[in-house]
């Protein structure tokens, strides 16, 4: 069955690996984003400001949403974001997110899938966790019908446009080999390819089965 599905974020990391999982559906897909993106005929396009959600004139039924966005982060930052960058980080992780959020649903979208983080919690004391945690907790309250959270550990892949980072890639070398001794509750926190989560969200998105989806680690295949 042909659904139509609004994509946000499809530049990024995660964002790119979907949009070259739905490009092989059926489904009509638009793309949500500031900027065009080149080489995508025949794929809708909505370019806007994010700070103008609300003002978009698109009334077309959207079956489902797939969020990808997120503010681009260092690796320090994920320990600790400097006080006059929290506020730029919450706008982009939470306002943007429950905005687009319900963008989707008053234009009709019954399932919503979310790329979150793994050790996602509200009451976390680190900010990047506290706000994935809450905004996580506000996507579950709209009343979307389907509702389908990744949270994976660091992402490895090719970034869209982006030159590779030698701290990164230290960092990705020495993590891939310690992962291996991370076992049980702790395996949720090894590193995955986006290209993996991408592909799982879709499985899940596809199957028929409503209500509360958390993916982690071993829930991200190849499909």
């Amino acid at each position: 069955m042909s659904k139509k599905i609004l994509l946000v974020g499809a530049s990024g990391l995660v964002g790119s690996n979907l949009l070259h999982v739905l490009k092989k559906n059926e489904s009509e897909l638009v793309l949500l984003s500031r900027k065009k993106l080149e080489n995508q005929m025949g794929i809708e396009q909505i370019i806007t400001n994010f700070d103008d959600i609300k003002e978009i004139n698109y009334q077309e039924t959207i079956d489902e949403v797939y969020i990808a966005i997120g503010k681009k982060l260092s690796l320090l930052e994920l320990i600790y974001i400097k006080k006059e960058n929290q506020r730029s980080f919450q706008k982009v992780d939470f306002d943007y997110i429950k905005s687009i959020a319900k963008f989707a649903l008053s234009r009709g979208a019954k399932s919503i899938a979310l790329i979150s983080a793994v050790g996602a919690d509200n009451n976390s004391k680190n900010l990047y966790l506290n706000v994935k945690g809450k905004i996580e907790e506000e996507i579950l309250s709209l009343g979307y019908e389907k509702v389908v959270i990744a949270r994976p550990s660091h992402l490895l892949g090719k970034r869209v446009n982006e030159k590779i980072n030698p701290v990164v890639l230290i960092f990705e070398e020495i993590t891939n080999l310690t992962g291996y001794m991370l076992h049980g509750p702790f395996k949720k926190f090894r590193n995955v390819h986006a290209k993996k989560v991408a592909s799982s969200l879709v499985s899940i998105m596809n199957n028929e089965t409503k209500g509360k989806h958390i993916l982690y680690y071993e829930d991200f295949k190849d499909y």
